[in-house]
């Protein structure tokens, strides 16, 4: 009797040390710009200061347990990770306290569902907002089951208050818990229409006009305007591919209609809403909107979560779906993760469901293959085949019901090791201890010139300690007329490059022309691609002198030197080219130009382009003599397109040792679409000009 009661616990236990091993493992690192940014903000929060003009500093339930925690531990990634990390256990004790008296398989299969699904395991230990949002709003929903079906209904105030501070809470962390608002409303409207649980909602109303008069009296308090957090919001917004409000209708529609249900198909968010689709096809269940019971109640809130993410607005001034990344929509998974875990009970205890879940599977694995190929890089056609072999099965002993658990379990978990291997490979920690060892032990008084992510970094390493003796600096922050005798050290690392959103093309020139006969690496390590180097001459930089050469094309006639130069597009007016997978291109004889007397050339494009949606669009410059194509560099365009359907000026610059170039050569410019999608392009120049 004893072990049965102590199974549960066994195996939520599991689960935990399982996501503690992943962060132990597998810590993936930072992403160097929110994570860091959380981190900033806790560390001065720790130290009485709070900008309110950051809508950041707003959001007290993740900075101020960070901030608790470098107070307790000092700033580094232990105190960083711990606060997410006790949030992810209470999200998981949760659904354990959801599923406890159902069967251990269930349990089983309700945890794995949470924890091995791909983002919430990979934010489990993330400096951010939205694994608190994820329990906030678990915390609502397993408050107001256990206040319904759980309760024989004698405190209704001390479930409101707990709803109230689970939105609360998850109002302090991240603005997206008002995506949890059409879900209050159905819950209400349905007690309403039926006239119960009366004393909860009039409970429910009360405090959340309490808290949110507090909230907003403490707001006007500390910065003197009610609404200073929301202006902070506007004051701090961006455009950036998920205005959808400043982009084409056709945009917005792909969005809502297309783009949500393939992104959460592909990052996993979607699996147990597969089983819940199995729920609906019962036709006695298409009633759970009524929520009669608690499997009801979990399936309806968890589809009413999933509706308000694809088509509610988070904007009051316009349409503005919520964007597209997986981190935003971590709350859906624990929810969905009960009732799902419930039918996939019922089906291995009770033989329920079958039919409905092999198709459900096979439409969700038919759309996954149309969206991206995929078949068994995702766990929908793995666990087709386990439901249909284990349906057909003529015996569902014991044994076969946990084989089952544990290969639907290891179906789960193809997701977490694919992103386990791919975290081994950047290799952060290793990263981390050669930041240390080369500066942040030493601490000599030096400039250490980086991308913007290292930067970020290395003020995090250092515990943003302003007293420091070594000072980090971007690569666009550097001139090297302005720094003092300080030793410099410049600092390559491949991976906080990608991060930067840098390629190698845009390196500053002197990065990119770096004498390492001149200026020594002090540390190499090729498996890393990471590489540090003592500037000890002045590095050098080009002048750009006379220009040799400048061309443009507006498309409204034939240019010189400029193929497929026809349009057929307007823009603003005037003719425009529209192209597939290649633009018009500039092809230009480089012996026609004057003879060079100077260091090199630099070759400058520009243009305007706009694409419908997203692209894998390059500005190509390249150099081919008569044996073919010799220098050859993209520049990704992506970077440049902050909406969609909106024309956005793009460029790319190369420079070129005069040594370099051949006899016979012939310069091409052009724009390179890979995925071969439909685009327009105008106001395409080229320009040459010398360097010194």
């Amino acid at each position: 009797m004893r072990k049965n009661i102590l199974t549960p616990y066994f195996i939520l236990a599991a689960f935990i040390l399982f996501t503690i091993a992943h962060h132990g493992y597998a810590f993936f690192g930072h992403y160097g710009f929110d994570d860091l940014h959380y981190a900033r903000l806790a560390n001065a929060l720790l130290h009485g200061e709070i900008d309110y003009t950051d809508h950041y500093s707003y959001r007290f339930a993740i900075l101020i347990p960070t901030a608790l925690a470098y107070a307790l531990f000092g700033v580094n990634d232990f105190a960083s990770a711990l606060p997410p990390l006790l949030c992810t256990f209470l999200i998981l004790y949760l659904v354990f306290a959801a599923l406890r008296q159902q069967s251990r398989y269930t349990l089983a299969l309700g945890l794995g569902l949470t924890t091995c699904s791909n983002w919430f395991l990979y934010y489990s230990d993330k400096l951010m907002p939205d694994i608190y949002v994820a329990l906030a709003v678990m915390l609502a929903v397993f408050s107001v089951d256990r206040y319904k079906y759980h309760s024989d209904h004698s405190k209704p105030q001390r479930y409101a208050l707990v709803l109230v501070g689970a939105l609360g809470f998850g109002w302090l962390a991240k603005e997206t818990i008002v995506l949890t608002l059409p879900m209050l409303l159905a819950w209400m409207l349905v007690d309403l229409i039926r006239r119960r649980h009366l004393q909860f909602w009039g409970y429910t109303t009360l405090y959340g006009l309490l808290f949110l008069g507090t909230y907003f009296s403490f707001i006007w308090a500390v910065t003197g305007n009610f609404l200073e957090r929301l202006d902070a919001i506007a004051s701090n917004s961006y455009l950036n591919a998920c205005s959808y409000d400043q982009q084409s209708t056709q945009v917005l529609l792909k969005r809502l209609y297309y783009d949500f249900f393939a992104l959460a198909s592909t990052e996993g968010i979607l699996f147990s809403f597969v089983f819940i689709g199995a729920f609906l096809f019962r036709k006695k269940d298409w009633k759970l909107f009524g929520q009669a019971d608690s499997l009801s109640f979990y399936a309806s809130s968890a589809l009413l979560l999933f509706l308000a993410s694809n088509f509610m607005s988070i904007s009051l001034k316009a349409y503005v779906p919520m964007c597209l990344d997986p981190r935003h929509y971590l709350f859906l998974i624990p929810v969905a993760a009960v009732p799902a875990a419930r039918i996939l009970g019922e089906f291995l205890e009770e033989k329920k469901y079958g039919w409905q879940l092999m198709l459900t599977l096979a439409l969700a694995t038919l759309f996954l293959f149309y969206v991206n190929g995929q078949l068994f890089e995702k766990p929908y056609l793995p666990a087709l085949i386990l439901v249909a072999v284990f349906y057909f099965l003529p015996s569902k002993g014991p044994v076969f019901k946990l084989l089952f658990a544990l290969l639907f379990l290891g179906i789960l978990s193809i997701g977490p090791i694919q992103q386990m291997q791919y975290a081994r490979k950047v290799q952060y920690r290793a990263q981390r201890t050669i930041a240390y060892q080369q500066f942040i032990d030493k601490n000599e008084a030096c400039y250490i010139i980086t991308d913007p992510v290292q930067k970020r970094l290395g003020e995090y390493f250092g515990g943003f300690n302003l007293n420091r003796k070594d000072q980090f600096l971007s690569f666009e922050q550097v001139n090297f007329d302005s720094l003092d005798g300080r030793k410099q050290y410049l600092y390559l690392n491949w991976h906080t490059q990608y991060l930067s959103g840098l390629n190698s093309a845009d390196l500053p020139d002197y990065v990119r022309n770096l004498d390492t006969t001149a200026n020594p690496a002090i540390y190499q390590n090729k498996a890393l691609n990471l590489a540090i180097y003592e500037l000890k001459a002045k590095p050098k930089t080009y002048k750009v002198g006379a220009i040799l050469l400048q061309s443009s094309n507006d498309f409204e006639r034939n240019a010189t030197y400029w193929e497929q130069s026809s349009g057929s597009v307007k823009h603003q007016g005037k003719q425009a080219h529209r192209f597939n997978e290649f633009s018009a291109t500039f092809n230009y004889p480089l012996d026609s130009l004057s003879k060079i007397q100077t260091s090199g050339i630099r070759i400058a494009a520009k243009a305007l382009l706009n694409v419908p949606s997203a692209t894998q669009c390059k500005l190509v410059i390249s150099i081919e003599n008569p044996d073919g194509a010799y220098f050859w560099q993209a520049q990704d365009l992506a970077k440049f397109i902050k909406v969609y359907d909106n024309w956005w000026p793009v460029n790319f610059e190369v420079d070129l040792a005069k040594t370099a170039l051949k006899p016979n050569s012939r310069l091409k410019v052009y724009l390179w679409n890979e995925d071969k999608k439909e685009g327009w392009v105008d106001d395409f120049e080229v320009e040459i000009r010398e360097l010194n």
